[in-house]
C-alpha cells in the first residue's frame, strides 16, 4: 500500500517535472522563433528600403531626363523662333526696299511724264491752236468764193481740232500712273458738257449703273483706249449719223465692265461700213487691251456700240 502511494507520488512528480520542462522548452522555442522573425523582418525592411531607394533613384533619373528634354525643347523652340523672326524681318526689309525703289522709280517716271506733257502742251499744242486760228482768220480775211477750197479749209480746221482733242487726251493719260473709273467718268462728263455748249440740239444721257465700283482701276493704256473709243463713237454719232439723242451707259455684268454708246441716227450697214469712220481702229484699240467690241446698226434706226472689258 505504501509502495503504491510512493509510486503515485513519484509519477505525479515526474509528470509535473515533464510539464515544467515542456513549458520551459516551449518558452525557449517561442523566444527563438520570435527572435528569428524579428531578424527576418529587419532583413526584409532593409531589402525593401534598398528597393525603394533604387526605384526612387530611377524615378529621379526619369524626371531629370524629362526635365532635360523639356528644357532642350524650349531652347530649340526659342532658337527656331528667333531664326524665323530674323528671317521674317529680313524678308520684310527686302520687300520694303523693293517697294521704296519702285516708288522712287515711279516718282522719277511721273516727273519725266509731267515734264514731257508740259513741253508737248507748250509746243505742239500751241502750234495746233495757231493753225486753227490761222485757218479761221484766212476764211474771214479773204472772200473765198471757191466752194471746194472752203470745204477743204473746213476739213483741215476740223481735223486739226480733232487732233487737239486727241492730243489733250494723250497728255491727260500720260500724266497718270493709273486711271480710275472716277477719272474716266469725269473725263466723259466733261467731254459731253463741251458738246452741249457747242450744240444744244443734241440730247445726251450719261448713266452709270449702281453696281459699278467707282474704285475700279485701269492702266493708262486701258483708260486712254476706252476713253478714245467712247470719244470716237460720240463723234461718229454727231458727224456721220446726224443723231439728236446720244446715250452712254456703263454697267457691270458679272466680272466685266460694259460701256454702251447708242444713238437714234441714220444707222449704216455693218458689212459695208465696218472699216470706215474709224470703226476698225476702235475695235483694234479695245482688242489690244483684252476687250471686245460689238457694233450693232440698222439703217434709219440708229447704232449701238458695246465695249466689254
Amino acid at each position: 500500500m505504501s509502495f503504491l502511494l510512493l509510486f503515485l507520488v513519484n509519477s505525479t512528480n515526474l509528470i509535473a517535472e515533464n510539464s515544467t520542462i515542456s513549458s520551459k522548452y516551449s518558452s525557449v522555442s517561442e523566444a527563438h522563433v520570435t527572435r528569428d522573425n524579428t531578424d527576418q523582418i529587419l532583413i526584409d525592411r532593409v531589402v525593401l528600403a534598398e528597393q525603394q531607394l533604387r526605384v526612387q533613384k530611377q524615378n529621379y533619373q526619369v524626371y531629370g531626363g524629362l526635365c532635360l528634354i523639356v528644357i532642350l525643347s524650349v531652347i530649340a523652340y526659342l532658337i527656331y523662333s528667333q531664326y524665323q523672326l530674323k528671317h521674317y524681318q529680313s524678308q520684310k526689309e527686302k520687300e520694303l526696299k523693293e517697294a521704296l525703289s519702285k516708288i522712287e522709280i515711279q516718282n522719277k517716271q511721273q516727273e519725266q511724264r509731267l515734264k514731257i506733257s508740259k513741253d508737248l502742251h507748250d509746243t505742239i499744242g500751241a502750234q495746233l491752236t495757231y493753225i486753227i486760228s490761222s485757218l479761221d482768220n484766212l476764211k474771214y480775211a479773204f472772200d473765198i468764193k471757191d466752194e471746194k477750197l472752203k470745204e477743204k479749209l473746213n476739213i483741215i480746221s476740223s481735223f486739226t481740232s480733232h487732233t487737239i482733242y486727241e492730243f489733250r487726251d494723250s497728255i491727260w493719260a500720260m500724266t497718270k500712273n493709273e486711271i480710275t473709273f472716277l477719272d474716266l467718268q469725269a473725263r466723259i462728263s466733261n467731254y459731253i458738257d463741251q458738246i452741249k455748249l457747242n450744240d444744244s440740239n443734241i440730247q445726251f444721257v450719261f448713266k452709270v449703273g449702281d453696281n459699278v465700283d467707282s474704285i475700279i482701276k485701269f492702266t493708262t493704256v486701258e483708260g486712254f483706249n476706252i476713253y478714245s473709243v467712247i470719244y470716237e463713237a460720240i463723234q461718229n454719232s454727231i458727224k456721220h449719223a446726224n443723231a439728236s439723242m446720244i446715250k452712254v451707259e456703263v454697267i457691270k455684268m458679272v466680272s466685266n465692265l460694259v460701256f454702251k454708246i447708242s444713238d437714234n441716227g441714220k444707222g449704216f450697214s455693218t458689212t459695208t461700213v465696218i472699216r470706215g469712220n474709224g470703226l476698225n481702229t476702235m475695235m483694234k484699240r479695245i482688242q489690244s487691251i483684252g476687250g471686245l467690241v460689238e457694233i450693232n446698226s440698222i439703217e434709219n434706226a440708229g447704232t449701238e456700240i458695246i465695249i466689254t472689258i
